[in-house]
């Protein structure tokens, strides 16, 4: 028994090395902005901003990284959690180009508790539907450009 303890340990620890832990940058500022009806939560790092977009008419929440690499921001990475089953969310990834998202790529992620699959099956009817792949790419190119240099 003792020993079968001491292996899981072990062997938790080991994996654990692989795994993609992000690195913690320091917060260099952080406000707030009003785009027409949408409130914004503005996070500077000095790697990535984050972003919380709150939309007022439909009382979504949609979640965004703009991820820098080297001297320019080239990754968008948005989130959306689902209604029901609240663990469930959508995440949309995007190339940042010239000012534009491009090459968008939809998922539908889930954690380890969720039970059952009729929560995916019918997973579409419990997110925003204007915050579909094009609106996203369009809303996070203009976001950008909104607060790239609000630092």
């Amino acid at each position: 028994m003792k020993n079968s303890i001491l292996f899981i340990l072990l062997f938790n620890s080991l994996s654990s090395l692989g795994q993609n832990h992000p690195s913690k940058s320091k917060l260099l500022n952080s406000g707030e902005i009003k785009i027409d009806s949408i409130q914004v939560q503005i996070s500077y790092y000095e790697d990535r901003i984050v972003t919380e977009s709150y939309f007022e008419k439909s009382k979504s929440k949609l979640s965004a990284v703009y991820i820098k690499t080297g001297k320019s921001f080239t990754k968008i990475t948005t989130r959306e959690n689902s209604s029901m089953p609240e663990d469930l969310w959508r995440t949309i990834e995007f190339d940042l180009e010239n000012g534009k998202a491009l090459n968008g790529k939809e998922r539908l992620n889930f954690s380890g508790r969720m039970h059952g699959v009729s929560g995916i099956l019918d997973s579409q009817k419990n997110f925003n539907k204007t915050l579909n792949l094009e609106f996203v790419g369009k809303y996070m190119a203009e976001l950008f450009e909104k607060i790239k240099n609000y630092r």
